[in-house]
């Protein structure tokens, strides 16, 4: 089985990529987030309403590789029967500096169609990378947003 995969090219340098994948987060993935991401050893939480996932940041190289492990997740969707697949799974940020800028490779190490939720994740993560390609090029990204009560 693929797992989940995107290259993206981004006309910026590779130092604002890796800022964007380490410490602004929240500018295109949720604004409802917790911890720290810019160093091996930090752990996050994310949520997106009741959808909840913890990483542990695994391995950073800086300006150039940022890998995290989700260690916790559940997923609020009553169509999935197992609400924590994300848990072992890992997210790989590889940055290389192109003519064009930046090449982004992100790999979703096993996430993959065996998964039940491969369909609604690879949506979600569509979305959220064309959030951050958004967010590098015009410095306003998409994430999901924490409604205040």
């Amino acid at each position: 089985m693929n797992d989940y995969k995107k290259d993206i090219i981004i006309n910026k340098p590779v130092a604002e990529v890796y800022a964007a994948i380490t410490l602004h987060i929240a500018d295109w993935w949720s604004n409802d987030l917790s911890g720290a991401s810019a160093h091996k050893g930090d752990s996050f939480t994310i949520a997106f309403g009741k959808t909840q996932k913890t990483f542990n940041i695994v391995d950073v190289i800086p300006n150039s590789q940022v890998i995290w492990e989700c260690v916790k997740a559940y997923i609020n969707n009553p169509s999935l029967e197992n609400k924590s697949e994300w848990v072992g799974t890992k997210m790989i940020w590889s940055l290389s500096a192109t003519g064009q800028g930046t090449t982004l490779h992100f790999l979703h190490e096993g996430l993959n169609q065996s998964m039940e939720c491969y369909t609604i994740c690879e949506a979600g993560w569509d979305m959220f990378l064309a959030s951050l390609q958004t967010y590098l090029t015009t410095g306003k990204g998409m994430p999901f947003l924490k409604k205040l009560l």
